[in-house]
């Protein structure tokens, strides 16, 4: 039996910490959807979220060309 896919809301934020983004991705687990959010690279700082549950805040470097 193969584990059950759950919801889970990426909100990204701008600089001046507005949600520009809101996007929705399945995953087995809170790390299934944390490592597919990182592997997604949505953006600079973001949110995970199960429900009204914060999963985890993400927050990313910005690279220099």
């Amino acid at each position: 039996m193969s584990p059950s896919l759950k919801t889970y809301r990426v909100v990204c934020y701008d600089a001046a910490n507005h949600a520009v983004t809101a996007d929705l991705i399945d995953a087995t687990s809170d790390q299934d959807a944390i490592a597919k959010a990182q592997a997604a690279g949505f953006g600079t700082k973001c949110e995970v979220w199960h429900g009204n549950r914060l999963v985890a805040q993400l927050e990313y470097e910005r690279r220099q060309a």
